[in-house]
């Protein structure tokens, strides 16, 4: 998760950054909307990927072998 949120700050500061520079708006969502989709989706499959790691360890079943 700390991956996602370092992608998120970075994205932030990109983002920033073009749109304080003399591209414009048309040219700024064009670098920065892709690049908004990919972190989204990453973060989202991190979410998916813990959530689904917790069920599995909440509905493990441990025997006794005698």
């Amino acid at each position: 998760m700390k991956a996602v949120r370092r992608g998120g700050f970075i994205f932030f500061v990109l983002f920033i950054g073009i749109f304080l520079g003399t591209l414009g708006l048309k040219s700024a969502l064009l670098i920065v909307g892709p690049l908004f989709i990919i972190w989204f989706m990453l973060w989202d499959e991190k979410r998916y990927t813990q959530q689904r790691r917790r069920q599995e360890e909440h509905y493990t079943v441990y025997r006794k072998y005698q």
